[in-house]
């Protein structure tokens, strides 16, 4: 599944380098069944043990002084200015994800800490898309993001095209990372994220940022 070399130091986390941890729509209606929008992702994010492989991570990134950036989809109430453009963007207004509602609160079992940064956005699809990210990470000095959260399907792929677009080295720890189903998740990690991205694991990245 992976494409870099075990025990070696993961692409973008060279000397030189520093890397920020994006945590994408780590919310309660994508991933807690308490409040579940989208039953089959929330299973996958329970079987794939993405909430605690994201908190090891996040907990990592934090001990290194390295940012840990939380990305939420927080539509105006009434999906006010939200295109219903496509099956999917139209599919969502059906939803109890609008601002204020419990569906799009971070779930508090990977809940932000203090010096972490929260991103929102009020349109679109993507991490970078209408939201103030990519000035943020420059700011900072990043020049690798770390993609992680849900969903495989969408947010994650076309922010990780984005990123790549945007000269960031991209790298994907998958087991931090869901699909709607597994055979999703593998086909695209596999197919296409391997092409546009470095697929790993958060036990290599961790490793990595030891090693930095």
């Amino acid at each position: 599944m992976t494409n870099g070399t075990p025990g070696s130091v993961v692409r973008g986390f060279e000397p030189g380098k520093r890397a920020a941890l994006l945590i994408s729509e780590m919310q309660n209606g994508m991933t807690n069944p308490e409040f579940t929008t989208n039953a089959p992702l929330v299973e996958q994010v329970a079987a794939r043990g993405v909430v605690d492989n994201i908190n090891g991570l996040a907990t990592a990134f934090r001990a290194a002084g390295l940012p840990v950036v939380y990305n939420v989809v927080t539509p105006f109430a009434g999906f006010t200015g939200w295109a219903k453009n496509s099956l999917l963007t139209a599919s969502i207004t059906k939803r109890p994800l609008t601002e204020g509602q419990p569906a799009v609160e971070i779930n508090p079992a990977v809940a932000p800490q203090e010096g972490d940064l929260i991103v929102s956005r009020h349109i679109g699809m993507t991490m970078f898309h209408g939201t103030e990210l990519e000035g943020l990470l420059r700011n900072l000095g990043v020049s690798t993001i770390v993609i992680t959260g849900v969903s495989l399907n969408v947010a994650l792929l076309g922010s990780a095209i984005e990123g790549m677009n945007r000269g960031f080295d991209v790298v994907v720890p998958a087991d931090a990372t869901a699909a709607a189903t597994a055979e999703v998740g593998d086909f695209l990690l596999e197919n296409i994220y391997r092409l546009i991205s470095t697929v790993t694991t958060t036990a290599d990245v961790r490793a990595s940022l030891a090693e930095a």
